[in-house]
């Protein structure tokens, strides 16, 4: 589930089904400021602010809150007890604020066959003028993003913008999607419910970046034995492949076995980034909460 409050000045309080789990985004156009959470437990019980993050033209940090029973790890609410609100108090106006919460471990999304291939930028993650780096799959696939919306961007201003100085890394979900909201457009973090999810997005215009981990011998064709998290943008489907853009891959645009995908997808958590122009939120809000989604 995707709750979405556009404009909702430096205050909301975001009611959601109960759930252990959450991913709390933002978009702002200010430069700098603070975001604390307040959680709503469904035993009736409230925490004290949880600080979360703050950023400046400087520097993004993670804050990390915690009470008794409720913590912040880095990018993801956990509850000990399920949460059924979250409140969110930021130093400066909003322009969006989103709550997304996993999908029952059993839902799917409807079958679609094949999409055809979005025209998505190919970038790769390794830049040579920062041969040391080797983590920036998330900035690669953000720059990706914004770069097919009309923005332009490079991995390594990316990168520099969406660190966290907390993480020590560029791989925190909301500072990434608060980029694309300060580049002007819409970015959240959702739960999807696989690749067929997916790629309903993709067969409305948007590409998706996708979270994905993988054992030996679970990603045939990938360009790592393994890895305990990695970003790529899925631009088409067919019957039996994904089209992705995998910044680490030598090609950047490869192909992928659907069922396989599926599975590195879903085992990780199916943490995707949505990215589109302000007014085709509600699109996105739609899709994320499509009705005809069934379990099976």
């Amino acid at each position: 589930m995707l709750n979405v409050v556009e404009q909702p000045g430096r205050h909301a309080l975001i009611r959601i089904p109960p759930a252990t789990r959450a991913v709390v985004t933002w978009n702002a156009d200010a430069a700098a400021g603070g975001i604390t959470l307040v959680a709503h437990r469904t035993d009736g019980s409230v925490s004290n602010p949880l600080l979360y993050a703050r950023w400046s033209a400087g520097e993004r940090r993670s804050l990390d809150g915690a009470d008794g029973m409720t913590r912040i790890a880095i990018d993801v609410l956990h509850s000990e007890v399920p949460l059924s609100g979250i409140g969110v108090a930021s130093t400066v106006a909003l322009d969006a604020v989103a709550v997304a919460i996993p999908p029952p471990p059993d839902a799917r999304a409807p079958v679609r066959r094949r999409v055809a291939s979005l025209d998505v930028p190919r970038i790769s993650q390794y830049v040579r003028r920062h041969p040391d780096e080797r983590g920036w799959c998330s900035a690669a696939a953000l720059a990706m993003l914004l770069r097919f919306h009309g923005r332009d961007a490079d991995v390594a201003s990316v990168a520099h913008e969406v660190f966290d100085s907390a993480y020590n890394g560029t791989g925190n979900w909301s500072f990434n999607v608060a980029y694309a909201g300060a580049r002007g457009l819409r970015g959240m973090v959702a739960y999807l419910r696989g690749i067929d999810h997916v790629a309903a997005f993709v067969e409305a215009g948007f590409p998706v970046a996708i979270s994905i981990g993988w054992r030996p011998g679970q990603l045939p064709g990938a360009p790592l034995d393994a890895s305990d998290g990695h970003l790529i943008v899925v631009r088409g489907i067919e019957p039996a492949h994904v089209l992705v853009n995998d910044p680490a891959h030598p090609a950047v645009a490869v192909r992928y076995p659907r069922p396989a995908l599926d599975v590195v997808f879903r085992e990780h958590g199916g943490v995707a980034y949505l990215v589109a122009p302000r007014p085709r939120t509600g699109e996105l809000i739609a899709l994320a909460n499509a009705v005809e989604v069934v379990a099976r």
